[in-house]
Order: structure tokens, then sequence, then C-alpha cells
């Protein structure tokens, strides 16, 4: 789908906007063969990449991927706690993970990744404000946020959770899982629907749910909160 022109201008358009190097690790079963050659043994693998690379060749060379193998990699994938391929992780400027990925950024789920990008390059952040304000009353905390690609809600709650990770200086993480790809983790998470999401494992939260609510839940308030 990413790769039809108007998933391209629209990646372009947005990329352009980039200020500052933004780092990505993709975790792949990409495997090193005896004559040299290298071959992923997962084909979600290779979508997955050929995905980001359409990202990469549009960011006027500040959007940095880094393509890591399980197997020629395997301390990596130990520091990083990589369970399953393709993985994205998306860096802040220390190295350390904001965003994880277990979903592709493609279809209705590539804005809140491209303005992720945009937020981490040096753009504009909606929830720096309040996020900052509220910094002190919150743990840390993952928000895991369920989804599918057809799913018409999930991605503003996937650009909300993955705002409000870049805006922690690293006291959130997100983490994204396409349900669909990940059918285990769906059922793990007894998800029955999405946009389905949770907050370090407790309650989860079903449906669309706004930034506002989604911050309530993190600060453990009901205070007003002013963006």
């Amino acid at each position: 789908m990413a790769t039809n022109e108007p998933y391209k201008n629209i990646i372009k358009n947005e990329l352009k906007k980039l200020k500052k190097p933004v780092y990505i690790k993709v975790f792949t079963s990409l495997k090193t063969n005896p004559d040299g050659s290298k071959v992923r043994e997962c084909v979600d693998c290779t979508q997955t990449m050929n995905i980001l690379r359409i990202y990469e060749e549009n960011s006027n060379g500040l959007l940095k991927i880094q393509e890591l193998s399980i197997n020629d990699n395997p301390e990596f994938a130990q520091k990083y706690d990589i369970q399953r391929v393709p993985t994205i992780l998306l860096l802040d400027d220390n190295g350390r993970e904001i965003i994880r990925y277990l979903a592709n950024p493609i279809g209705q789920e590539l804005q809140p990744f491209v303005k992720a990008l945009f937020a981490l390059g040096g753009g504009p952040n909606y929830y720096e404000n309040a996020i900052k304000q509220n910094i002190s009353r919150i743990d840390p905390t993952t928000i895991k946020i369920m989804i599918t690609m057809s799913c018409p809600y999930c991605p503003k709650v996937v650009e909300a959770a993955n705002l409000f990770a870049i805006a922690s200086n690293g006291k959130i993480r997100s983490v994204v899982v396409d349900i669909m790809n990940n059918p285990d983790i769906g059922q793990y998470y007894n998800s029955e629907g999405v946009p389905y999401t949770i907050i370090n494992e407790r309650k989860p939260i079903q449906g669309m749910v706004g930034p506002e609510v989604l911050l309530r839940e993190l600060i453990g308030s009901n205070i007003n909160i002013q963006y």
C-alpha cells in the first residue's frame, strides 16, 4: 500500500519537515549465508524494510534506519528485548527506545508514524506542555495499543501515545501491536476489539479514547488538563 504514489507523496512532503536526524532500529530475520549473500527468513520482514526504505529515501538523509539481524546480532536483540520480527524501534538522541512497532506504518497508520518522526526530528509536539507539566506525577509507563490496519479509530490513540512518549524524556514508552499479525498477543490480553489500550498491565481501556483521558489514566487524576 505504501508503495503507491499517493503514499509516497505524503511521506515525501512530511519528511521534508525534519530538522534533525531521527534514528530507527529494525530487527529482522536477515541471515548471512556461507557465501556472504543475505536473505530474510520472513516475508513480513522484507515488506517492513521495503516500506521503511521509502521513508528513508525521502528524508533528505535525516532518517537513519539500521537493520539488525536477530541471527547476526543476538547481543543487540537481547539488549532491546526483541521477542519477534519484524520489530521497529524509534529511538531518542541518546539511543533510548521511545516507541516500538509490531506493526507496519502503512495505510491509516502512516499519519501517526509520520507525526512521531516529525516530533522526534525537531517538530512541534501537541502534548509536550501537558506532559512536562505533569511529568512528576507520572510513573515510568509502558502504553500498549492493540490495533488492526482497518481500524479507523486506532491511529488517533496511537498518535497520542507516541507523542506522549516523545514528550516524556524517556519516562513513557509506546508499543503499537497489530493483532492481526500478532494474534497471540491479542489473545493474551483478551483483546475483543480495537483500539485496546493497556497502561502498565492494568485494566485495559477499550475503544477510542481522547488524549485527555489517556493523560488522566497516566497521572491518576481528574484534574483539568491544559494543552
